[in-house]
């Protein structure tokens, strides 16, 4: 028991040093295939803004941590989530052995006056936003490898700091295949996504409306204010390959292309100044425990 709640704190020291920076920060595109202990941490390019042409460069970091009896905390990037189904219950019911379900909280980056975009620039500040929700995951296993299979995944979470109003949620399935060749002698896992990304009216026009004081940074607007309404605002395709040095050291590689829909895209923030078409890409070390 006392292992336990040491692994417990460990767990949460490393959460909390892994998202002290996130307010600059976007979910990285790193998928854990394996619920074993790892830590690892790399260099993504990131747009500047939701809706960015423009993209900076930034470190992250990622964890898993098991407490025993399958229960485990993951923080990728500035998202941590705590499985919370123990591993009798699966025992006890069959159907629920490749469940996980838990709480999560998220942060959502600034946009601030370091963004490139010379308009954007003189916009209102929208500092950096907190959220805490609920998430569930399925696991399909496929022929063959263990690795082989689809995860079935879904969260909703509301934000925590009065930014913004009502829900977002997504709904996600990664399909991971082992490579039977491998990387020169060397274990090779790929995978691959598709997400469906929903907001509400309150967090659309957070984030892509123009009204108020920043009517004057789009001035061929006519003073006429842009108020986008929520619902389905973007598709996302995560991508990712993993390679092991040894048993414990390994390197990943990984990215996620996501295209803006509906009144997000419209938005003059995306459609005059940025790209409706959005990317994260870079690299990780992970190491194994």
């Amino acid at each position: 028991m006392k292992l336990t709640f040491f692994k417990a704190g460990l767990a949460a020291s490393g959460a909390m040093l892994v998202i002290a920076g996130a307010g600059a920060q976007e979910v990285i595109p790193v998928e854990m295939p394996q619920e074993v202990n790892m830590a690892g941490a790399g260099a993504f390019g990131l747009p500047d803004f939701v809706g960015s042409e423009d993209y900076h460069p930034e470190g992250e970091g990622f964890l898993h941590a098991n407490f025993g009896n399958g229960m485990w905390l993951r923080v990728i990037g500035p998202e941590v989530k705590l499985n919370v189904v123990p591993s009798n219950m699966a025992l006890d019911y069959g159907q629920f052995r490749n469940l996980r379900a838990g709480f999560l909280y998220r942060a959502r980056p600034t946009r601030d006056t370091d963004v490139k975009d010379p308009v954007v620039r003189q916009m209102r500040r929208i500092p950096a936003a907190s959220e805490l929700g609920v998430f569930a995951s399925y696991e399909w296993p496929l022929p063959g490898d263990p690795l082989h299979k689809v995860v079935f995944s879904g969260d909703v979470a509301w934000n925590t700091n009065n930014l913004y109003t009502g829900a977002t949620g997504s709904i996600k399935a990664t399909y991971f295949y082992p490579f039977p060749q491998g990387l020169g002698g060397r274990p090779l896992l790929g995978s691959a996504g598709f997400s469906l990304f929903f907001a509400s009216d309150h967090f659309t026009d957070r984030y892509f409306g123009i009204n108020g004081a920043d009517l004057a940074a789009f001035p061929e607007r006519g003073a006429v204010p842009y108020r986008p309404e929520g619902g389905l605002t973007s598709i996302r395709i995560p991508f990712q390959v993993t390679s092991q040095f040894d048993r414990h050291w390994g390197l990943t590689l990984a990215g996620r292309y996501e295209r803006l829909l509906g009144d997000a895209k419209d938005s003059p923030i995306v459609d005059r100044r940025g790209s409706q078409n959005q990317w994260v890409f870079g690299g990780a070390i992970n190491y194994t425990f």
